[in-house]
């Protein structure tokens, strides 16, 4: 493995770390969990020494940390998925993205702290999400349908002559 990969491991344990201490809090921003693992990275010098690059870091983290936070409570992961709630509301993750703008970044609150405007956002995201997987399954069965029906006038052709 190389040092550039060994270091980019480094930098999404630190944000997993960051996460696991504050699993319990009601909201968690990726904007805070990589300003967390800048000051865990000692980058305070940095941000004043060249805030250019300090910016540069701090939004790479900010990515890391948005991907960490979707792949724990957006996916349909059963990492994710809470199992005391598993039995009477199946398939609920532990966690949702707030109400949010496009602009904005999600802040994932616990499911017991979402507000009625949470719950909205998350059940139309969620609907407009599987409406979309829905129509390209459909597209994709669709063009398999096309592509069967040409090959089997290719071969009936080809023995016409």
């Amino acid at each position: 493995m190389t040092t550039q990969s060994n270091d980019a491991n480094c930098l999404r344990n630190i944000v997993r770390e960051i996460m696991d201490a504050r699993k319990t809090q009601v909201r968690l921003s990726p904007a805070w969990i990589a300003t967390e693992a800048m000051v865990k990275l000692g980058a305070e010098d940095l941000q004043k020494a060249n805030p250019r690059v300090y910016l540069a870091a701090h939004l790479h983290l900010r990515q890391i940390s948005r991907q960490a936070c979707r792949k724990q409570f957006d996916d349909a992961d059963e990492e994710a998925l809470d199992p005391a709630q598993q039995e009477l509301f199946p398939g609920l993750q532990s966690r949702y993205p707030a109400a949010h703008t496009e602009e904005d970044e999600p802040i994932y609150v616990l499911r017991d702290s979402l507000g009625a405007d949470d719950v909205a956002f998350n059940v139309r995201r969620l609907r407009r999400e599987g409406r979309s997987k829905l129509e390209r399954a459909n597209a994709l069965e669709a063009w398999w349908r096309h592509k069967q029906v040409e090959r089997k006038t290719a071969a009936g052709g080809l023995g016409c002559g």
